[in-house]
């Protein structure tokens, strides 16, 4: 209930007046008396008229004080809400992305979203049911926490149990999934956020509830953790979101005991890397963390980790008897870390255990190696040289195939992928190539004016890297001579390929990652487990989820997950929030927590019932019940109330 005229109640002063009048009330009575014995019940009724004695009466000071309360609380139009009607069905959308985990008069912008969510259902109602769905997916992958349905109880109940998701807003998913349900225009769709910058483009009418204000937060948004010439390098990138010069203490810890410090001043709306390095001894395989020890809006991105690997052995067969070639040079020089094992064409058998397989077609043997690299282990990595018309694995494709025989040069390149990062190869010269009409799975990274020099590609969870020419061959190119732009090409791609061979791994691969180190809501791709092993991961909870398809996508924790196999833990990954956008804490003040009804359009708005009318005819009723009581022994009298006469 609601009162439109709140002002009506300062007339409660008056009740305290009307009941000081009672008290204050002399009744005086001229009488004659024969004799002085009766002077004593005279001044008995002297007495009895003193004022503020106790009331004899008090049943007429009770009508009256009702009377009044009645009248006042009239003139104060008092209203009633009534909820509004939906012909259709309504969807509400709660967002329960990271952001809203900011803190603000210690509430979550989500428990604020709660509240909005359960006004919001107490004030709109909708004939075809109701439906709440949230913006981060479930471990079923369902955004869905309540179907339609019309009982209040099992919305609250639903709304009361949204989980908190540290994972970043993506809203075109949920956006997809409501579609579904919208069969007509009189369906309606809410969405309770605290952001509405950079909403998809979807054909649904999505009416805005808006909460949280304006927050201040300083948080990490870069973090990498690597081993570099003996030594661990941390790198963290802590971005100050105030309007204020910040000083920062940056915690380094080990397995949560604290290892290293350091302070940092950061400007406003500015960017300052750290670097932690030392001596990685008895560090290898164990939690780096680097923590903020400060009090913000925003605990989140006060932190990240990884796990610090030392640097694994890369496995690599060369299938080769091209005896011009530089490659086994470049790849022995690539680190100690390489486990080189070359190989004749005739002695090919099969890949086995190796990480990425090498066959150069420069000679002939080498190309009747090429038709015997099916024989490739699942996983494994393969980079061809100069195959010609035969590509395995990619011989499906359309198009010709055919030889260039013209010298060739550099005419284009793939500047913004990752393997070209600070390559130049315009000046690369090419005696013989290869033409051929790249499949659907490639993407070329060096052209010519014949075609496709260089390409790359991915398929059934290896990747294939196709030099259309005798590339390390001096009498045929002066590729390998490119310093220090080939050899860097190479490393790049090796590193490209190692990364691949991780037991944990993301969906696609990204330059400069920390091996077993994802962010928030991103899927793990996990390989090279014996097979038949029943895999599940812990999660910083305490939860186990189970594996299914080889990819774990429930990362919306913040945090250490153990990966097992059996009941034996094989591998710890850590995922951390790492976006800038989230930890800017953008808001949206489109509406209210408390004026829920602003967005909702005309059919189906709360609406405002006066109900004045009951108080006042009771108030009558109360008035004519006084008069009748005080007038019922026929007398009339002067009373001192209003200039009312009785």
């Amino acid at each position: 209930m609601q009162f439109l005229n709140p002002a009506a109640f300062y007339l409660l002063g008056v009740i305290p007046i009307v009941v000081a009048l009672h008290f204050l009330k002399l009744r005086r009575h001229t009488h004659l008396v024969p004799s002085l014995m009766l002077w004593r019940s005279a001044d008995e009724d002297r007495r009895a008229n003193v004022p503020f004695q106790r009331l004899r009466n008090l049943l007429l000071p009770i009508l009256q004080v009702l009377f009044l309360l009645l009248v006042i609380f009239s003139a104060a139009r008092p209203a009633l809400r009534r909820p509004g009607f939906i012909p259709g069905r309504a969807i509400l959308i709660v967002d329960n992305a990271a952001s809203m985990l900011s803190t603000e008069t210690g509430k979550t912008r989500l428990n604020l979203a709660k509240q909005a969510a359960r006004k919001h259902i107490e004030e709109v109602s909708a004939g075809g049911g109701m439906m709440l769905m949230v913006t981060s997916a479930t471990e079923s992958g369902t955004y869905i926490r309540e179907a339609f349905t019309t009982e209040t109880a099992k919305l609250h109940s639903a709304i009361e149990n949204i989980p908190q998701s540290h994972t970043p807003r993506n809203l075109r998913p949920v956006f997809d999934a409501a579609s579904r349900y919208v069969a007509s225009a009189q369906d309606k769709v809410f969405l309770i956020s605290d952001s509405f910058e950079n909403l998809p483009d979807t054909s649904l009418s999505v009416h805005k509830i808006g909460v949280g204000g304006d927050a201040e937060n300083v948080g990490i948004v870069g973090f990498s953790v690597e081993v570099v010439r003996d030594r661990y390098e941390v790198l963290v990138s802590i971005q100050n979101f105030t309007d204020t010069v910040r000083e920062v203490e940056v915690e380094l810890a080990v397995e949560n005991a604290t290892f290293d410090r350091k302070t940092v001043s950061i400007a406003s709306n500015a960017t300052k890397p750290v670097l932690f390095s030392d001596d990685p001894a008895g560090l290898i395989g164990k939690v780096l963390r680097v923590r903020l020890p400060i009090e913000d809006d925003f605990p989140l991105d006060n932190s990240a980790a990884a796990v610090l690997s030392g640097v694994s052995r890369l496995r690599i067969l060369l299938v080769s008897d091209n005896q011009k070639s530089l490659l086994p040079a470049l790849l022995e020089a690539y680190g100690e870390h390489v486990d080189l094992h070359q190989v004749v064409p005739a002695d090919y058998l099969g890949t086995g255990d190796s990480d990425i397989a090498i066959f150069d077609g420069g000679t002939p043997a080498g190309r009747e190696a090429l038709e015997r690299s099916t024989h490739a282990a699942p996983g494994t990595h393969l980079i061809f040289i100069n195959p010609g018309e035969n590509l395995p694995f990619i011989g499906e494709t359309e198009g010709v195939v055919e030889a260039v025989t013209a010298p060739v040069r550099v005419i284009n390149t793939a500047e913004a992928h990752p393997l070209m990062t600070n390559v130049s190869l315009q000046d690369v010269r090419v005696l013989k190539s290869t033409s051929r009409t790249l499949p659907l799975l490639g993407r070329s990274l060096v052209e010519t004016e014949e075609g496709t020099l260089i390409w790359i590609a991915q398929a059934s969870g290896r990747q294939f890297l196709v030099f259309e020419f005798d590339a390390f061959n001096p009498e045929a190119s002066n590729f390998a001579m490119t310093i220090p732009d080939a050899p860097l090409f190479v490393y790049q791609s090796l590193t490209r390929f190692a990364s691949g061979t991780a037991t944990l791994r993301p969906l696609e691969f990204e330059d400069g990652r920390t091996r077993h180190a994802f962010r928030t809501g991103e899927p793990v791709r996990i390989t090279s487990i014996a097979e038949g092993a029943a895999l599940h991961v812990e999660k910083p909870d305490n939860r186990t989820v189970k594996v299914v398809d080889s990819v774990f996508t429930d990362t919306d924790q913040v945090g250490v997950y153990t990966l097992y196999a059996d009941e034996s833990p094989l591998e710890r990954f850590t995922v951390n929030l790492l976006d800038a956008d989230t930890s800017t804490l953008s808001h949206s003040a489109v509406t209210t927590a408390t004026d829920t009804s602003a967005s909702i359009e005309n059919g189906f708005q709360p609406m405002t019932q006066e109900v004045w009318r009951f108080p006042a005819l009771l108030a009558c009723v109360l008035l004519l019940l006084e008069w009748w009581f005080y007038h019922r022994d026929g007398v009339f009298v002067r009373r001192g109330f209003d200039g009312v006469t009785a």
